[in-house]
């Protein structure tokens, strides 16, 4: 991820771009894509170049250290990486931090910047609809036993939060989070890396009061999708990255122009959610802080995950 906001940042063309690792082993692709390589520590690196927003991309258990190290040296403006944080006491430590500081963090779930979201909302409000019910899938490609490689062991142990909360924001945010009270989840199947379970069912209501319905299998095929359905249309993201849609009294599945030239360019969502976060444009969807706290939250019902 540091590398894809990097190419994205490159061709925002801020007034100066600057990366930072704990080794040299991503120098090369950093000058490959056309930024310069801090040396020395993190703090020396953060006083050298004197930042005044920051992008965190480091592996998930350590989000939370490094955003508070990058708050401490006086940045105010930061883009911190999904799910920001493991568990609900690391979300909370973090956000009195920033409030302390005066700091705004957002969190990068940026499929909700796919050109796919946005062409479907954008559809949806021309037609004087709303969203009447919402269902989803988070099923998890994990062929190895022993679980996803390259990812700390606490990170694992929550892949759910740490992984699959990309599909579940973008299925939920045009219609609200779950409420508590009408709500039920259910898991089973646990997995040597992931004793939560590997089966997730569950059903409710939105705040907003918009029906929803989900299910995952981790040891079965499947993939990553979620519909919209309104009283005319039926809006099918699956892939994610793609747009199909389904009219009332049919059954043909038609593919949208979703005029994706960013999303093939760059990673896709990546260009529209960092060019948001440095103008500053809480309009476009940027995930707050406190959002990102609600969905660990989410994640902790759903996953039956320790607070």
């Amino acid at each position: 991820m540091g590398i894809a906001h990097l190419q994205v940042l490159v061709a925002l063309a801020p007034d100066a771009l600057a990366a930072w690792a704990p080794s040299d082993r991503r120098r090369a692709a950093v000058e490959e894509a056309g930024a310069q390589m801090l040396g020395g520590s993190l703090d020396e690196a953060l006083a050298d170049f004197g930042a005044t927003h920051v992008f965190i991309a480091s592996p998930v258990h350590t989000l939370v250290s490094i955003a508070l190290r990058v708050l401490a040296s006086g940045v105010r403006h930061i883009l911190l990486e999904k799910p920001a944080a493991l568990t609900l006491v690391e979300g909370h430590q973090l956000l009195q931090a920033a409030d302390k500081a005066g700091a705004r963090i957002f969190v990068g779930y940026n499929r909700r910047f796919y050109a796919s979201v946005l062409t479907a909302l954008s559809l949806i409000e021309a037609s004087s609809e709303r969203i009447e019910s919402v269902v989803f899938e988070f099923n998890e490609v994990v062929a190895d036993p022993a679980g996803p490689k390259g990812h700390a062991q606490e990170v694992r142990e929550r892949w759910l939060l740490a992984n699959s909360m990309h599909v579940i924001d973008t299925a939920f945010h045009a219609v609200g989070l779950p409420d508590t009270a009408k709500s039920h989840y259910h898991r089973s199947a646990p997995l040597s890396w992931h004793a939560a379970g590997g089966v997730f069912v569950g059903s409710g209501e939105t705040l907003n009061g918009v029906p929803f319905a989900y299910h995952a299998n981790w040891q079965s095929p499947g993939r990553w999708g979620f519909e919209w359905m309104t009283p005319s249309t039926r809006y099918v993201f699956r892939p994610m990255e793609k747009l199909f849609v389904m009219r009332r009294g049919q059954f043909t599945m038609e593919p949208v122009d979703i005029g994706d030239e960013m999303d093939l360019q760059f990673k896709p969502g990546v260009y529209g959610q960092n060019r948001a976060f440095l103008r500053g444009d809480l309009s476009a969807g940027l995930v707050t802080l406190d959002a990102a706290v609600e969905l660990i939250a989410l994640a902790h019902r759903m996953a039956g995950y320790e607070m």
